[in-house]
């Protein structure tokens, strides 16, 4: 498979977030991972804005306008439809490869996996009710269900964490197998209530780090996982060794501390900051993006 990671230019041109970058560009270079920036990104978290691209490989554009974002902050939403076209998106938004849907979504709330029977899934909270009030469970579940192409599982949402995604809370590691956050060291509750939604279709495996997890120990999950090495994030915690060793094992993939506490204080991590594009669909498709050997055409 090969794949593009996007990155908003934020990332590289504010000083505050250049120690990061650093830290990200240099084991990009080394692993010969192919990268972009998202040029209209309005902030760092691209992951939040940027399509979903379906198990199939085909894209789903949805209206990115969370709940967190509304009023004076509003001038961060980036438009999702924009940012597709930006990195080279136009022929696919009019070929028969991308899908619209008019509910509010979160690609933070999105993740991908097989379950134990080899069904295409997407975990998501069930923030995604709330955010479309308008409609009934059961039709924002049909509408997602068809767009996304996958069985949509739905887990308990944290209301202490605003934004409501998947991501910082589950994992995928490989068919019929999730990795869920350090639930057992900050809140039980949460974690026996997410297990009773994932148990009978997973093999679950769990970060767990005592006496050495933390407030922010959540954030080593929102890690981004490479072809041969796991970036993860730490933030000078007492959980960033025991994490890294525990990532490492479960992935198989050598895993690459980035530090980025002062990302993590903004509330996201290494997923939240990247949005990764396979590129297989593209050339079956004919559909070239904006990477120089991809022949990108934009409009």
């Amino acid at each position: 498979m090969r794949r593009i990671t996007y990155f908003s230019p934020f990332l590289k041109n504010l000083a505050k977030y250049q120690p990061v970058w650093e830290q990200i560009q240099s084991v990009l270079e080394k692993e010969n991972e192919l990268y972009e920036f998202v040029d209209n990104a309005k902030d760092i978290w691209v992951r939040d804005f940027m399509p979903f691209q379906r198990p199939d490989g085909e894209f789903v554009i949805y209206r990115y306008n969370p709940d967190y974002l509304q009023g004076k902050n509003s001038r961060y939403i980036t438009n999702c439809r924009d940012a597709f076209i930006e990195i080279g998106g136009s022929t696919a938004l009019s070929s028969k490869i991308c899908h619209h849907t008019n509910l509010i979504l979160d690609g933070g709330n999105m993740i991908k996996c097989k379950d134990k029977n080899g069904t295409d899934c997407v975990i998501m909270t069930t923030k995604v009710l709330y955010e479309n009030a308008n409609m009934s469970h059961h039709e924002i579940l049909i509408e997602l269900e068809d767009t996304l192409n996958a069985e949509v599982i739905l887990i308990p949402w944290d209301t202490e964490e605003e934004y409501g995604h998947s991501d910082g809370m589950v994992r995928n590691l490989s068919d019929g197998h999730i990795l869920l956050n350090c639930y057992s060291d900050l809140d039980k509750k949460l974690g026996k209530a997410l297990k009773k939604s994932l148990a009978e279709r997973f093999e679950i495996s769990e970060l767990s780090y005592g006496n050495k997890a933390r407030d922010k120990s959540w954030c080593h999950l929102n890690y981004l996982e490479l072809q041969r090495v796991v970036l993860v994030p730490t933030a000078s915690l007492a959980s960033d060794s025991p994490a890294l060793q525990q990532i490492e094992k479960l992935t198989g993939k050598r895993c690459i501390p980035i530090q980025m506490a002062d990302i993590v204080r903004e509330g996201g991590a290494m997923h939240c900051i990247s949005w990764s594009l396979n590129t297989t669909v593209l050339f079956e498709n004919d559909i070239m993006f904006g990477h120089p050997i991809f022949k990108p055409q934009c409009v």
